[in-house]
């Protein structure tokens, strides 16, 4: 990758975790005619993408070959580029790709687009999705369960971790989210991998004879932590209602796991509901224990309710570039 220009650094603590450089950000050139794009448009072409016709709101009277500013839903200019169709193509057809983008805030490789990715030598991750695998520690002998499988990037570092031995069980309750994991465990060499659709917060009770030595739980959040992000409106009745939503899978992963045994949390977001609370309620209404974790590359937990919160692992936008949180417990 370094021979072909790439800037690529190993982690001194994570050796298999590589960091490719974004350089940015730069300033972007504002053209007179403008398109308006919807918040997934917005943050993949921060990501390298072009803008395609079904993700535009808004546009003027385009031509093609007109120069074009690329903004958000809030206003904030992501890009600038040359329109490859015209306003009423893109409105009419709402198909195909719309402006190519020349000019971005950041400037990276587009990683699914290397030789490496197709081979599947290498799989797209942040460092604390990585360092979330290594805290759940896999040993070769291990039954382990990922109750929020898809699309497979952290069951296939465990697996790899795992070098095929062993066993994991990987639930998502959708049908194609389990095709999609399907599809990156077999092109990442995965062979000790049994995947199911099912809602995993019913395990406990729809396979009562399932019983594993390590859990790991990535539930749905409200993903606040998530970059590049445009921007985000969450409201509080969400966060709660998601929290709630979160519980009953750490309930199920204690039914589960053996006496002994080791369930990590993780969610990329930084609400207290969903980090700091939801571990409180496992302590308390589950019988987990929270204890140390390594590696250790973020910050302390929050501890608004108990000190135990100061073993989890905080990761903060503005200091780590990703908010996001681990927790690791025995039962």
């Amino acid at each position: 990758m370094e021979d072909r220009g790439l800037k690529v650094s190993q982690h001194p603590i994570i050796p298999e975790a590589l960091g490719i450089r974004v350089d940015g950000p730069f300033e972007i050139p504002l053209a007179n005619q403008r398109i308006t794009v919807d918040k997934q448009t917005a943050e993949s072409v921060l990501q390298g993408a072009y803008a395609y016709a079904p993700g535009i709101l808004e546009c003027g009277p385009l031509r093609v070959g007109d120069e074009v500013t690329i903004v958000s839903e809030i206003g904030e200019p992501v890009a600038s580029g040359m329109a490859v169709m015209s306003a009423n193509d893109i409105l009419t057809f709402r198909k195909g790709l719309a402006v190519r983008v020349d000019h971005r805030r950041y400037i990276g490789p587009k990683i699914r687009e290397l030789p490496e990715f197709s081979q599947g030598l290498l799989y797209p991750q942040s460092l604390a999705a990585m360092a979330t695998v290594r805290v759940l520690d896999p040993q070769g002998s291990d039954i382990i369960v990922d109750m929020n499988c898809a699309p497979g990037g952290k069951l296939s570092h465990i697996s790899q971790l795992m070098r095929n031995s062993g066993r994991i069980y990987g639930f998502d309750r959708n049908s194609e989210k389990i095709k999609t994991t399907r599809e990156n465990t077999a092109k990442l060499g995965c062979t000790n991998v049994v995947l199911s659709i099912h809602d995993s917060r019913y395990l406990h009770q729809d396979m009562p004879n399932l019983t594993a030595d390590r859990v790991l739980i990535d539930p749905p959040c409200s993903a606040l932590g998530l970059r590049p992000k445009v921007y985000d409106f969450k409201t509080r009745r969400r966060v709660e209602d998601l929290a709630n939503y979160q519980k009953q899978f750490i309930k199920a992963a204690s039914k589960i796991v053996k006496p002994g045994g080791v369930i990590v949390y993780s969610v990329c977001t930084f609400t207290t509901e969903e980090c700091e609370k939801v571990v409180d309620f496992a302590e308390r209404e589950c019988e987990l224990t929270v204890v140390e974790q390594k590696p250790f590359i973020g910050s302390q937990g929050i501890p608004t309710i108990g000190e135990s919160a100061k073993l989890c692992q905080r990761f903060h936008p503005h200091t780590h570039e990703i908010g996001y949180f681990i927790a690791k417990f025995e039962r």
